[in-house]
């Protein structure tokens, strides 16, 4: 069964296909490969661009959506249920048979949590994809909207330097890995307090060295930013830190995003976030409504790559019909 779970489940040739068939499905409103499918929503954490935008995508490709919560969805207590003094979990339903029941109905799962790990859970019971609309360690909607995004602004073959600075978080993760698997620069600076684990620099390694991206990091945001095409960053408190704010803000000075910082950059750079904005900490008015910023742009492109990502995963007749690439943004 294909989920989206993380970016790098996929190889270069499937994630093109994606962005592809995005671009193709963008303004073809006659296109209706889920028409007569339903996905079913369901979200733990709050989300206005995520929701919006794939649930409007889906509506123009002739599907449906349904809302539930995740006290219905997940068993009454979430997945990690608490036990009484009996050992009995206090669920409702086992999660199993939930999601089995719901892959009688609908034709896929769209789901924003807190723990990656029940994303995994619910794939591996579901019969139908899964996909994920952010958990705390990936965000591959975001990062697929995010080099659409890159793709259209500089419309060029070549590898483009795209430099993240801030908070080693989900958003970040699967940007780096998207952008490796394309052959790009990528480059991280944020503070040793907030820094990829061994682990996960292991793994950037190994995505540059399998596609022919580069990938470097550093604490200090200086060095990395005059050579940048783009910059990009994301809220130094993501949702559910809020009770840590004083403690990870503190780390945080010098790795704001402002008119100091961004005039380092090349004339040409760009700046992106994938919102919400901090509008004050880490990033300014003034680069935030620069000409050169793309943050409503990803913010529309999170509709259009959401249409090539449910009319792959979740019709899979479409997904043969379509297989060789039908445009390219390069």
């Amino acid at each position: 069964m294909p989920h989206l779970l993380t970016i790098s489940h996929y190889d270069l040739e499937f994630l093109q296909h994606l962005l592809d068939l995005s671009s193709y499905l963008q303004n073809r409103r006659d296109v209706k490969p889920l028409d007569g499918s339903t996905i079913l929503f369901c979200f733990e954490k709050p989300s206005l661009r995520t929701k919006l935008a794939t649930e409007v995508a889906i509506n123009q490709l002739g599907g449906s959506v349904i809302h539930i919560t995740p006290e219905e969805f997940l068993g009454g207590k979430v997945l990690h249920a608490p036990q009484d003094a009996k050992g009995i979990p206090e669920e409702r339903e086992a999660l199993k048979d939930t999601v089995k029941n719901v892959a009688q109905w609908c034709d896929g799962i769209f789901t924003r949590v807190y723990n990656h790990q029940t994303l995994q859970k619910l794939a591996s019971y579901s019969d139908i994809p899964v996909i994920n609309g952010l958990c705390n360690l990936h965000h591959p909607m975001q990062a697929l909207a995010d080099l659409y995004t890159i793709h259209e602004s500089f419309r060029s073959d070549k590898q483009v330097t795209i430099t993240f600075i801030g908070d080693a978080n989900n958003v970040a993760y699967s940007l780096i890995e998207i952008g490796l698997i394309f052959g790009h620069k990528m480059q991280f600076s944020g503070p040793k307090a907030y820094y990829w684990n061994q682990s996960q620099l292991a793994h950037f390694s190994a995505l540059a060295h399998k596609y022919g991206g580069t990938f470097t990091h550093t604490p200090e945001p200086d060095l990395v930013v005059s050579n940048s095409d783009v910059i990009y960053t994301d809220a130094f408190i993501s949702m559910g830190e809020e009770d840590q704010y004083q403690q990870k803000i503190a780390h945080f000075e010098g790795f704001q995003i402002n008119e100091a910082l961004f005039e380092k950059a090349p004339e040409h750079a760009r700046f992106m976030h994938c919102l919400p904005a901090h509008r004050g900490i880490e990033v300014t008015d003034a680069i935030m409504d620069h000409p050169n910023s793309l943050v409503y742009q990803q913010a529309k492109n999170r509709m259009v790559t959401a249409k090539g990502v449910f009319a792959v995963l979740c019709n899979e007749e479409f997904q043969l019909e379509t297989k060789s690439p039908l445009v390219s943004l390069s």
